[in-house]
């Protein structure tokens, strides 16, 4: 939950920073200016604006297993997005479109098309074995 990783993120920034800096002021932010977006997720990062303290980066969304090699691991978001995406008649274009409406940043389009062909080869693979299965 997105809620608890901000909770997260904060609680051991403030520690971190009470660590190096005991009787330092402290007032944590977001670094706006360094977000990186991740489709629909987000890595963020705390600064203190009375000192140059800025915290490690984390993942506001939860992952998934990656079991191909050490490449990036997909945010669960995502993948909820082109699940939901293959159970209506709406395309990438469409959701872009919404999100950019509702002043949300939408993913990168080509990320989106690249990771929906995963998705709908995924959901082939478990239909062709359900239908196997019920065959028998």
């Amino acid at each position: 939950m997105v809620q608890a990783k901000v909770q997260a993120l904060f609680n051991s920034a403030f520690k971190e920073h009470r660590h190096d800096k005991p009787n330092g002021e402290v007032d944590l932010n977001f670094d706006a200016a360094n977000s990186m977006r991740w489709g629909l997720g987000w890595r963020e990062r705390l600064k203190c604006t009375k000192c140059s303290y800025m915290s490690d980066y984390h993942n506001l969304y939860e992952e998934i297993e990656n079991k191909k090699g050490p490449s990036r691991r997909v945010a669960k978001v995502n993948i909820g997005l082109q699940l939901g995406l293959c159970n209506t008649p709406m395309s990438n274009t469409g959701v872009r479109r919404i999100l950019n409406n509702a002043n949300i940043i939408a993913p990168n389009q080509g990320a989106m098309l690249k990771l929906s062909k995963k998705v709908n080869a995924n959901i082939q693979s478990v239909g062709t074995c359900m239908s196997k299965e019920s065959l028998l």
